[in-house]
């Protein structure tokens, strides 16, 4: 594939996790959207449907990951980064999605800054922004054994 489509695309695919963030409001029910961009060390818990708040993290998660797979393929053209990414996407989502809901169905009484981390965790591309320079870390690593 010419380098100059695979960057194109690689360009499509970040401005498709620009549109999953910019109509979060439109795509997803997350009601602590507002809940966490305001000052919710002091206000109270809003009102919640857990299976739905459950639901929809699982599909941005999903849709995220889905971007973030198109990119590490296109940027590196390595199936076992991929298989590898497709590993790390997984193990996140099970560990941290019932960790999440645990503490929403709590009202984040273990920590509401530990809920906001874990859930930016799991609906923002974060493990996407680890794993690029670490597979170029590797690929470093590779060639300078190769010398």
């Amino acid at each position: 594939m010419a380098k100059g489509l695979r960057f194109l695309l690689i360009g499509l695919l970040i401005f498709g996790l620009i549109l999953v963030r910019a109509f979060e409001d439109d795509l997803f029910y997350d009601p602590f959207l507002e809940f966490f961009k305001g000052d919710y060390l002091h206000n109270p818990m809003p009102e919640y449907d857990l299976t739905k708040v459950g639901i929809h993290i699982v599909f941005r998660y999903l849709l995220n990951s889905i971007l973030s797979l198109g990119i590490i393929w296109l940027l590196f053209l390595d199936i076992r980064k991929l298989k590898f990414t497709v590993l790390v996407l997984t193990g996140f989502l099970m560990i941290l999605l019932p960790l999440y809901l645990y503490m929403v169905s709590i009202d984040f009484k273990l920590g509401e800054n530990t809920g906001f981390y874990i859930r930016r965790f799991l609906i923002q591309p974060m493990i996407l922004l680890v794993l690029i320079p670490a597979f170029y870390y590797h690929d470093w690593l590779d060639r300078q054994k190769q010398k």
